[in-house]
């Protein structure tokens, strides 16, 4: 029997659909050791983004995150570093949209980000700065130093999972871990491939 025994075989071209993959976020509860869990959605995709003024459009890896239950949106991109200013050698953009009622305030500090086995693995965090843009929006600029681009591509490519500590604007923590899966790691062997990394 062979896949078109259902009557509407898929084309072989067709684009693989937008899969969403596991994200929890996990809040400190004093009232519970374990903390709060939400579970939400990663739907990861390559897109083309402009690196700034008379450069080329680049390649980067995007995440649209959302945990229903708390009414919180992300967006996770990476891009490889074009500004010859800034020493990085990849740049993650962390962007959070919350309602304006948020009951943390608002999210005032991601230190970073770490790479993990799977959802329970302690993890490792990539050699980077992380710097504030505005509340809700941060970058981090991946360490240009060739030893650490090459643990942290390594760590993007063969980690599937995501950590990132979040601090709120009312001093209570969070961390958010995302899933890359099948669609996450397609997308980052595309760009990888794509920045010939």
């Amino acid at each position: 029997i062979g896949p078109s025994s259902n009557g509407n075989p898929a084309p072989a071209a067709a684009p693989a659909a937008a899969v969403a993959q596991k994200v929890v976020l996990y809040e400190e509860d004093p009232s519970n050791p374990q903390g709060k869990r939400y579970v939400g959605s990663a739907v990861w995709h390559t897109e083309t983004v402009s690196p700034g003024p008379g450069l080329a459009p680049e390649l980067a890896v995007r995440a649209d995150v959302e945990i229903p239950e708390r009414h919180l949106r992300m967006t996770w991109s990476l891009r490889r570093n074009s500004d010859k200013a800034l020493p990085a050698s990849h740049t993650i953009e962390i962007m959070f949209t919350l309602p304006a009622d948020f009951d943390q305030g608002g999210v005032g500090n991601v230190p970073g980000v770490l790479m993990k086995t799977s959802e329970e693995a302690r993890g490792v965090p990539l050699a980077g700065l992380a710097v504030k843009v505005t509340d809700g929006y941060f970058l981090i600029g991946l360490s240009a130093v060739d030893i650490d681009v090459q643990r942290n591509i390594d760590l993007l490519k063969n980690r599937d999972w995501f950590d990132i500590p979040i601090v709120y604007t009312n001093g209570k923590r969070a961390i958010l871990a995302m899933e890359k899966g099948t669609p996450g790691e397609r997308a980052f062997a595309e760009a990888f491939r794509a920045w010939g990394e």
